[in-house]
């Protein structure tokens, strides 16, 4: 039910009579399916709107420019709940997660819905030929999807799901109809690398510029892995292999679009121990968030705050990260150490006892690991930064369920969460 909770004052929504608690029941004299028909209509200029109030239909035109927005809110029980995964894929990454951690973490949504609206990866399995029509209809674009492979009984495999559509007939629909995607492909060794991974490539690109770009990542293995499908970690060997085919594919992408097509994530360079691209590299940076151009828009950022510092901030610090991300920040420190002499910083790397040492990246780090590690050290700083990424999206709290505020209590530690390199150079340096 979408219910209207508040309207602005002098809102568009309020010169066309809607009122608060009117429940919107259709547009164009077409059913409102879910908050993104909301969206939808309200990025329009004219329509008709119907409302359920206290039991009476009631219809209402609005004239408006496409750019002013309605000026309505609506009650959370409107927003969309998410679709569940259908899959059962070899590498899923919630699968692989200790017992007896807040139930939230074990939910596995899979929705194109929220691949419109927030940029979730999804895989389109339990997407309905209903779906796929509004979608054409109403150009609900860009699409983030999961492919894995585009060799159907091998992404079935990959899936765990014997009753996935085919892929590349829907992607094609999808990009004939106008619709842009963003792909990713979580590598395995010895199932959708080598050969695979080539056929994936030139399949997707053959649909470019629908298909935008792919992303290439490493598949994420805790140690939690009882009774799952065995999987190897990604070798450096096998990583490097990676790196250079697709760099070769990409090559040849850009030689015809003058564009970047494909990428490996950071983490595939850094199982390589190659150099990372340059940040010219990477475009508009749309696969940040897969890891795709981390450190370079790390760098970047903090390049930006470095050119207009003046002085070390007083007091010390520890820069708190993950074991992939520590060489790097180590190089912003030194640079800025050697600028600053004054300047009372260290770095400390968290190996993951929670999901596995084999697991190094910061977002995964969680808050009992930090206390632990850092309690056995003696040159932790009076401040500690921590980046955004350790903390849910909308919330203070740790993977572990750890709060933000209880991380402080036991350390007794200010604590400075930072969002990029921007910062992160900001918080240890007097900037202009």
């Amino acid at each position: 039910m979408i219910k209207i909770k508040s309207l602005d004052k002098n809102s568009i929504a309020h010169k066309a009579k809607l009122r608060p608690d009117d429940v919107v029941v259709a547009f164009d004299g077409q059913p409102v399916a879910d908050m993104l028909d909301v969206a939808y209509y309200d990025s329009q200029s004219d329509f008709s709107i119907t409302v359920d109030r206290n039991g009476k239909r009631l219809s209402f035109d609005v004239h408006k420019d496409v750019n002013s927005p309605m000026g309505w809110d609506f009650y959370d029980e409107s927003y969309i709940e998410p679709r569940w995964c259908a899959n059962k894929c070899v590498f899923c990454f919630v699968d692989q997660l200790p017992t007896g951690q807040r139930k939230t973490l074990y939910v596995k949504d899979d929705d194109w819905r929220l691949s419109f609206v927030s940029g979730n990866f999804v895989t389109l399995t339990n997407i309905s030929d209903g779906d796929i029509a509004r979608i054409k209809q109403k150009k609900f674009s860009p699409l983030y999807v999961s492919v894995h492979a585009t060799d159907d009984d091998l992404r079935r495999k990959l899936l765990g799901n014997p009753k996935a559509r085919p892929i590349m007939p829907l992607l094609t629909e999808l990009a004939q109809s106008g619709i842009t995607m963003y792909t990713q492909v979580v590598m395995c060794p010895d199932l959708n690398d080598g050969a695979v991974l080539q056929q994936t490539m030139a399949d997707l690109f053959f649909l470019y510029p629908a298909v935008q770009n792919l992303a290439v990542v490493p598949v994420g293995l805790t140690k939690h892995r009882c009774g799952l499908s065995p999987i190897d970690p990604v070798s450096q060997q096998v990583a490097a292999a990676t790196v250079d085919a697709v760099e070769q594919f990409d090559a040849q992408c850009f030689a015809k679009t003058g564009r970047h097509f494909v990428y490996c994530s950071d983490e595939m360079y850094i199982y390589a121990k190659r150099e990372l691209p340059p940040f010219d590299y990477y475009g508009d940076f749309e696969q940040l968030e897969n890891g795709v151009g981390l450190v370079a828009d790390l760098r970047y950022q903090f390049d930006l705050a470095f050119a207009d510092a003046t002085s070390a901030k007083q007091g010390s610090f520890t820069v708190v990260t993950g074991q992939a991300a520590e060489p790097f920040i180590n190089q912003l420190i030194s640079r800025a150490k050697s600028r600053f002499p004054a300047l009372n910083v260290n770095v400390v790397a968290i190996s993951n006892q929670f999901f596995g040492e084999t697991v190094t990246v910061a977002g995964l780090v969680v808050g009992a690991d930090i206390v632990q590690q850092l309690s056995a050290r003696t040159d932790v700083g009076d401040t500690l930064l921590l980046p955004r990424v350790m903390l849910r999206e909308t919330e203070d709290v740790f993977l572990d369920g750890m709060t933000l505020q209880q991380l402080v209590q036991i350390t007794g530690k200010k604590v400075i969460i930072t969002a990029d390199g921007y910062e992160l150079c900001q918080a240890i340096l007097e900037c202009d």
